[in-house]
Formats: C-alpha cells, structure tokens, sequence
C-alpha cells in the first residue's frame, strides 16, 4: 500500500482499536489493550524495516513481544517463498505468527520504458527472443513475488530476459522510470500513477481478469500465454500466542470499511478482502505448499 493509503488505514484501524476497547468486559486482561502504541512493521517500503524482500522486518516482529502492540503488515514474499530459496531465516513462518487478516489481493503487473520498442506483449516476447539474455527486468528484491512473476513468465514465454534486483519497489521504479532498466513486473498501485503520465507503459497485468483500474490493459493469458497468473497479498499478523487477534481483527474490519480507506484501495487496483484469522492461517498454509511445489524454479532464480 502507497504511503497515504497506509496513513488512511492505519488511522483508522486506531480508531478501531479504541471503539473495541470500550466493548470489553472490565476487569478483564483485554480490557487493557492497547495500553501503548502499536507499531505496524511494513517491511517492504507505520514502521518500515526494509530489505531482503521482507525478510528483515519480519524477523523483528517474530521476537517481539506477543501482546499485540508489534504487528506486522506484509506480503507473502517473507512467509511463504523466502523458505524455499535457500536463505537463512531466523524465524519460522508456520509457527511464530498468529495471522489476523489477509488485508487485499493485489495485481502484478508488466511495464516498459517507452524507449522500449514494445507496445504489445507479444511485441515484448518477440523482442526478448531475438534478444536472450540482453533485456533486463527489476523487481523489489530477490524472491519477492514480482520477482517470481517475472521468472515465470520467462519460463511460460521460453525467453531470458535478466533479473536486476532492488531493495525495495521504489528503486526498482525509478530505475525503469529513470531508463536504467528496461521494464518491471510490480504491483499495480505504485505503477497506476506512472502508466497515467506517461513515464512507463503498461503491456499486462497478471490477474486473471482484466483490472478496474486499468481496463484496457489485456491479461498475460488472453495476449498468449494461457495459463500464466500473478497475483500477491498483503496481509497483518502478530507474534505467535498473541492473545489479543480478535481484537485486532475487529479494528481491521472497521478500517477496511471505512469508505476512505476502501476508495484509495480500490483506485489502486487492489482488491479488499479482509479475512478473519483462520481464513489467513489457511491461505498461508496453502500458499507454502504451492511454492514449496516451485522450488525448483525458486532456486534457479536467486
């Protein structure tokens, strides 16, 4: 999510917090929470610990303390495919968060620099074939999912088309914006305003349908490679034995249906779903056995 779209849901998700807190029983342990402020490490790009596709703000929420005032807001590039590329963690993703909500479903998408001479995907394929392993694509960082959407569609499209990553999304725009790099898969909400002035041109989104936001944009699968899908989530989590997730959960709902928050999310691109806890823990779970199953791919592409 785009800074203000963070400063939105943040303030109102405190402002859930509070509505809740006067719902509760007295005398009760909850009926304390929050007693201090809650810190929402995002460690993509509030608090943001940034680096290692997520990986290091995640690990500080893992060893904070488990009373619900460290909360962590990220992709799943930390929970489920940074355990199978090969790197050391320090934490374990199935065992030491308490999910709370699976916040949006956001759409990957493919843009150029207009220098490139593309103005279709199939134009781009064509390129990338008579030129392997001499066009560059950035990506926020090494197994993050825009990352693995690019690798992917090297393997769907049988082309090699070179990895460059950043640390972070925001270098990775500028470099394509700033024509160091030729092109990006990323997420639609930091892209929309760039494909709006002109800065990059959008070639395809990755969902399975065409997105809102961007209506004349073609999927990869309907411009000829069926079959190819690229979606991420953004989800909120705690420590793991955090007592408090209803409570959090509660406030979540009543942040995502603010019509602020859900206007900006929706202008973006994103898709709302707000979850509650268990429906998150069972998508995670899923989610790291299918790319526990792309390992292979995972590998080779670090």
């Amino acid at each position: 999510m785009r800074p203000l779209t963070r400063r939105v849901f943040v303030g109102r998700f405190c402002s859930g917090l509070a509505g809740v807190g006067t719902m509760l029983p007295i005398g009760t342990a909850r009926a304390t929470y929050p007693d201090r402020p809650v810190r929402i490490v995002v460690p993509f790009v509030v608090e943001n610990r940034a680096g290692a596709a997520g990986r290091i703000g995640t690990a500080v929420v893992a060893k904070s303390d488990p009373d619900g005032h460290v909360l962590l807001m990220t992709t799943e590039s930390s929970l489920v495919i940074a355990p199978h590329i090969g790197v050391p963690l320090n934490y374990e993703p199935l065992k030491d968060f308490a999910p709370i909500s699976l916040l949006t479903r956001n759409t990957v998408i493919l843009v150029v620099h207009p220098s490139v001479p593309a103005n279709t995907l199939n134009d781009y394929i064509a390129l990338a074939r008579g030129k392997p392993g001499q066009l560059f694509f950035a990506s926020s960082g090494v197994g993050g999912p825009n990352h693995l959407a690019g690798e992917i569609f090297n393997r769907i499209a049988g082309v090699d088309i070179v990895h460059v990553p950043f640390p972070g999304t925001g270098g990775a725009i500028q470099a394509v914006v700033g024509n160091q790099v030729g092109a990006m898969w990323g997420f639609m909400a930091g892209l929309i305003p760039h494909i709006r002035s002109g800065a990059v041109r959008a070639l395809a989104v990755g969902g399975k349908e065409r997105s809102p936001a961007l209506p004349d944009v073609p999927t990869v699968a309907e411009s000829g490679l069926p079959g190819y899908e690229a979606t991420s989530w953004i989800g909120l989590l705690a420590p793991a034995s955090t007592p408090v997730v209803e409570i959090v959960w509660e406030a979540v709902k009543y942040a995502l249906q603010d019509a602020a928050v859900r206007d900006i999310l929706l202008r973006d691109g994103s898709e709302i779903v707000g979850s509650r806890p268990e429906d998150f823990r069972e998508v995670i779970a899923n989610d790291y056995a299918k790319y526990g199953k792309m390992a292979d791919l995972l590998m080779s592409a670090k």
